[in-house]
């Protein structure tokens, strides 16, 4: 397939809806809504994927199984634009929670599982960024497979944390506490052995607090029932992000040590990802110590009592 203008334009139009659904989906989060930010955000991702859509009809791809070209990633044309048209309806009607939830699973299937189908290798993007680094191949190939596992099993329990749920306190904890020993792993495994290992993790320390911090005083749309000591959760596409965040911070980081060994002698290398290991960590943390507030509080305690 080579880069026509079509190509380009349903390129660029993809790539920024992957960038501006976050967005748009964040500024609906927690106490502190935004809804000015979610409105731009969202009418631009809106565009963005009906840009991406039609583009795509007037693309033709022989390298996967097709019919004059149509191969079963096209599906995705008919299925986004009758997702966008039963939101604004959604919208239109009042159901804000079903609009919400419509928009989420669109950008789910159009953005995150068809954008990881375009970078196989014999898709034009794929061919692009694997053509690049060619020492990537390898490297790939020789991926064990628990790894792709540990991939499928983050987005499965990514998914899950969009719908509305009831959870005890022990099982909210659970996933961000694994979350944040699994990111304090990737940077204590990454970097054990640089020569600027101590100061790594001191700007892991610090960039963990100030997230922690920030993220726990941060107002959160979660209701906790003291009575039955549960808490209700609503759905939320973030956690998927975060998780797939952390995947991909934690496998481009080993392959650039496995390319170039000597990066981790590098402190320009090694405190920049150490941050951002420790601002994963706080982040994670940070959202069960929302939790964990508001089981605390004393209404919830004395009701429990």
């Amino acid at each position: 397939m080579q880069l026509s203008p079509v190509v380009a334009i349903h390129m660029t139009a993809a790539l920024a809806a992957v960038v501006t659904g976050p967005v748009a989906l964040w500024a609906r989060q927690g106490v502190r809504q935004r809804p000015r930010l979610h409105r731009a955000f969202g009418y631009a991702w809106v565009t963005f994927m009906l840009v991406t859509a039609i583009s795509a009809l007037f693309i033709r791809d022989t390298s996967l199984p097709n019919i004059g070209g149509y191969t079963p990633i096209h599906l995705l044309v008919p299925v986004t634009l009758f997702s966008l048209f039963g939101a604004f309806w959604q919208l239109a009607h009042g159901d804000i929670r079903g609009h919400s939830s419509t928009m989420r699973r669109l950008y789910v299937a159009a953005c995150v599982v068809a954008g990881g189908f375009t970078l196989l290798p014999q898709r034009y993007l794929g061919q692009m960024v694997w053509g690049q680094v060619g020492q990537l191949g390898p490297i790939l190939r020789g991926t064990p497979g628990w790894v792709w596992l540990l991939l499928a099993g983050l987005v499965v329990l990514g998914a899950s944390q969009m719908r509305d749920r009831t959870q005890g306190l022990l099982r909210v904890s659970l996933t961000p506490v694994a979350m944040f020993a699994f990111s304090l792993w990737a940077a204590t495994s990454a970097f054990a052995r640089s020569p600027v290992v101590g100061e790594a993790l001191w700007l892991w320390t610090l960039a963990m607090a100030g997230a922690t911090a920030l993220f726990a005083l941060a107002g959160t749309t979660a209701r906790y029932d003291a009575a039955a000591r549960v808490f209700h959760l609503r759905g939320s596409g973030v956690p998927l992000v975060l998780f797939i965040g952390i995947f991909l911070a934690r496998y481009i980081v080993n392959v650039r040590l496995a390319i170039h060994p000597g990066l981790l002698h590098d402190a320009t290398f090694v405190l920049p990802v150490a941050t951002l290991y420790g601002a994963f960590s706080g982040i994670f943390l940070g959202r069960a110590v929302q939790l964990w507030r508001l089981a605390l509080r004393p209404s919830a305690v004395a009701a429990a009592a």
